[in-house]
């Protein structure tokens, strides 16, 4: 196998960066009745809001991520926004059948909880870097920019993209440790994970700093994109 692999004809790859322009809730943890949603999004979820994936039909009590997946015309890494601001709302919860917020037999009483949003975020104006926003990269397949505005969390958050596209990708082998621009699924490392600083999100944990050694590379200006095992699959290079 050769020690790098001009990408070029094979794929697209962009540098995405995301704003959420209402506020974007989801459960990164939930623990009683208090809900957190972290600045960070896995990249299954983007995955399939890209795509526009949906399953009209589904078979069994278990997510089919692979063959999803292998469906989409893209591949995307997590996504992290660590200036992104949040809120705390609190409310009040009521049985969605009985109407009442009972929490002892016979007794009526308020029923606390409390749930962290996403504060929106917008591009800023004039700006050639962006310093706020969810930052991920983007491999499309089908060689499509992909599209700029979606919806994402339980309440179908309005989002919006901006793509700068990286030219001439090419893919480099390293045996020595790198750390990549961006957050990483475990399950797309081919090579080893030195260190790394866990991030625990569902419907798995994402690693943050990760230190990773004889796996492949893309270095352009400022980015060190990991190639996720995912697209060497996909490209028949591994």
């Amino acid at each position: 196998m050769p020690d790098s692999i001009d990408l070029s004809g094979r794929l697209r790859i962009f540098v995405g960066w995301l704003y959420n322009h209402d506020y974007l809730w989801f459960s990164s943890s939930e623990i009683s009745k208090i809900s957190v949603t972290l600045p960070v999004l896995h990249n299954y979820a983007l995955c399939y809001a890209l795509a526009q994936y949906e399953r009209g039909v589904s078979i069994g009590s278990t997510p089919q991520y692979a063959s999803d997946l292998a469906a989409m015309p893209l591949y995307v890494t997590p996504a992290e926004a660590p200036l992104a601001e949040r809120t705390v709302i609190t409310f009040n919860a009521i049985d969605s059948i009985t109407l009442r917020t009972d929490i002892k037999p016979n007794v009526n009483t308020p029923d606390l909880g409390k749930r962290v949003y996403l504060d929106p975020m917008y591009e800023p104006a004039g700006m050639e870097q962006p310093v706020k926003g969810y930052r991920f990269y983007a491999f499309s397949f089908d060689r499509r920019v992909p599209r700029s505005v979606t919806r994402l969390g339980k309440k179908g958050c309005p989002v919006r993209v901006r793509w700068t596209e990286i030219s001439h990708p090419v893919a480099n082998w390293s045996n020595e440790a790198q750390q990549p621009t961006h957050l990483v699924n475990p399950l797309d490392i081919s090579g080893q994970l030195l260190r790394y600083e866990p991030v625990s999100i569902p419907p798995h944990l994402l690693v943050r700093q990760a230190e990773i050694a004889q796996d492949w590379f893309i270095n352009s200006g400022g980015h060190r994109i990991h190639v996720p095992k995912f697209v060497l699959t996909r490209l028949e290079i591994a």
